[in-house]
């Protein structure tokens, strides 16, 4: 490099997002997606005409309930989403600059993927009716440790009245259960067979996130959260009348050539953008200090839940 170029590296950087999977698998499993232009207002309705409350993402990435009425749109408000600054040094820029960026792309990626797949999950946790929730403890059959097949028919039946074709998003706790019904609960037929029957498609929700708190001011305390409970499972009827039950809208955005260079030369708006440091800064401490260059994502995200009696959960123990 001849001259560290700022605006070309945004460039070179492009929009953080793999065209072949747009969305992560639990949102892209439950949600209806969507984008929308900068200066473009998107609205949602309740669906049900008995239910004046819907759950929301608010402002500041907390989950919201909100007042609403049947029949009248609502407005979604879109909250800000952005990774830490990542530092890539001036050398390895020098000396393999596409490899380097590339994988500082894909932790952007996965950064924000996480992130969006957290608030979905903690969407669907509040938003799941009180009726619909079921543990081991309230099972019929004394002495049961895991859960079994007729866990998940129960589940069913709890909320086949508004939909079908279903998600069983799962903890790695059930997961394991599931796999093991086999051996356990199942042995004449097959798992596969027995899924596909019920029309459930399995989703396993994994990984965690480090996330700055901006409910109570601008401290920035951070702190990691995984996908809310580790024991537990979420059944969503995606064939509803409106759909599946959640929506999830990113926001397009404008080039900020000051902050984040012109990213595509072709006039479409990226969901994502990828701020880059104005100049080269020393980073590290002692004698481990380095001249490198910051790179930071940045998304606009809303979402709601439309539908709750399409949810159930179980929670294991």
């Amino acid at each position: 490099m001849e001259k560290y170029s700022q605006l070309e590296l945004a460039r070179i950087l492009g929009e953080p997002v793999d065209p072949r999977k747009p969305y992560p698998t639990v949102v892209e499993s439950i949600c209806e997606t969507d984008t929308a232009n900068p200066d473009e207002y998107v609205y949602y309705y309740d669906v049900l005409d008995e239910v004046d409350k819907v759950h929301l993402i608010g402002g500041n990435g907390s989950i919201q309930q909100q007042n609403v009425r049947p029949d009248t749109p609502t407005l979604l408000n879109f909250t800000d989403v952005s990774t830490p600054e990542y530092w890539v040094t001036i050398t390895d820029l020098a000396s393999a600059k596409e490899r380097t960026i590339a994988r500082k792309v894909k932790t952007i990626n996965r950064a924000m993927n996480t992130y969006e797949t957290l608030k979905i999950l903690e969407l669907l946790e509040a938003a799941v009716p009180g009726g619909n929730k079921f543990t081991l403890a309230s099972s019929t059959e004394s002495g049961q440790d895991h859960f079994d097949y007729s866990h998940l028919v129960t589940m069913i039946d709890s909320i086949i009245d508004f939909g079908d074709s279903y998600t069983l998003l799962v903890s790695a706790s059930i997961d394991k259960d599931i796999k093991l019904w086999d051996w356990q609960d199942n042995k004449y037929t097959s798992l596969a067979t027995a899924l596909a029957d019920l029309n459930v498609n399995i989703v396993r929700y994994v990984g965690k996130v480090r996330v700055a708190d901006r409910t109570s001011g601008a401290s920035g305390a951070e702190s990691e959260k995984r996908p809310v409970a580790t024991n537990r499972a979420y059944l969503v009827a995606k064939d509803t009348e409106a759909g599946k039950p959640f929506i999830f809208v990113r926001k397009k955005l404008d080039d900020i050539a000051l902050l984040g260079g012109t990213i595509s030369q072709k006039g479409v708006k990226p969901q994502r953008l990828v701020f880059t440091s104005p100049n080269p800064v020393s980073v590290g401490s002692g004698n481990s200090r380095y001249l490198a260059v910051g790179m930071t994502g940045y998304e606009q995200i809303a979402g709601a839940c439309i539908n709750p009696n399409a949810l159930a959960q179980f929670t294991r123990s």
